[in-house]
């Protein structure tokens, strides 16, 4: 009987090579021009589950050892390296080789601001026979000598609270940002063959607060960089106040870290004759992140 050597549907049949074949012979042939002194580990191909290669093949190549050799194609690390050392890597990549976790991030701003000012002011007008002494007094003509102390005391506390939360994926960059835009006008003069000419100028300010964060999650501790600011109108037309903080912090899921804070005093005292005031103005400022994980078992 003679051989189907010329049937064209034979002859594609021996020269096709599945696709998982093919993929496993160039990995082979990688491995061996990559690193030919390289002792004859067997060759390992893992897929990777959840991240990406490029995220996963930095951490994992060092722990191959000076006689490993660990590559990737595709989303698989191709691993040719001792048997200690393979071990070793597939236990890593449990933990690695996951979904991100989800995570709830809030950042908290608290400010005190309290201010008190006591004195006293005398105010009199003397007459001694014809000729009239006035003490703080405009010194308006008066028939009989008078006189009017006044006290104050007064003590004024503010207290500001705010927080900002963003839900964020381990490992990825969140942003988050509330306000508003304010109008600043400007005057400006200019000169045009030198007769001078007054032009009104509007220009619009952002006046807004939030934070930019990157999580990383090690168990139950959690590592933040973080950059947080907190814009706010003045009282005075055109006054914006600004506060910031960037840092990079360590805790524990579910409890608040302070970030920072800003703590000012003032204190002012004026006297003369008949009058003495005293104020004294201070204003705490502190900043807390906390992170809470939505998806941990």
């Amino acid at each position: 009987m003679k051989p189907d050597d010329g049937n064209p549907a034979t002859l594609e049949a021996r020269l096709s090579v599945k696709p998982r074949a093919l993929f496993l012979l160039c990995i082979v042939l990688t491995c061996l021009l990559y690193r030919p002194a390289l002792a004859d580990y067997p060759i390992e191909v893992i897929e990777l589950q959840a991240r990406p290669l490029e995220e996963i093949l930095p951490v994992i190549r060092p722990f191959a050892g000076p006689d490993g050799t660990v590559t990737g194609m595709g989303n698989s690390l191709v691993v040719k390296a001792a048997p200690a050392r393979l071990r070793e890597i597939r236990q890593l990549l449990a933990e690695l080789d996951r979904p991100p976790h989800r995570l709830l991030i809030t950042v908290g701003n608290q400010g005190d601001k309290a201010a008190r000012s006591s004195g006293y002011s005398a105010r009199a007008d003397i007459r001694v026979g014809d000729a009239q002494v006035g003490i703080n007094s405009p010194g308006y003509p008066v028939d009989e000598t008078r006189a009017r102390l006044d006290l104050h005391d007064r003590n004024i506390q503010d207290r500001r609270n705010s927080s900002y939360r963003v839900q964020a994926l381990e490992g990825q960059p969140a942003y988050i940002r509330s306000g508003m835009r304010m109008p600043l006008h400007e005057t400006q003069v200019y000169y045009n063959n030198g007769i001078p000419y007054v032009r009104d100028a509007t220009q619009w300010h952002d006046v807004s607060s939030g934070f930019y964060v990157v999580p990383r999650l090690n168990g139950d501790a959690v590592t933040l960089e973080i950059l947080q600011h907190d814009d706010r109108a003045g009282r005075g037309q055109g006054v914006i106040r600004t506060q910031s903080a960037a840092t990079v912090v360590r805790g524990r899921l579910g409890e608040w870290v302070e970030l920072g804070g800003i703590d000012t005093s003032s204190q002012q005292r004026q006297g003369g004759l008949g009058q003495s005031q005293t104020a004294r103005d201070s204003s705490t400022r502190q900043i807390q992140v906390r992170v809470e994980c939505i998806d941990c078992q």
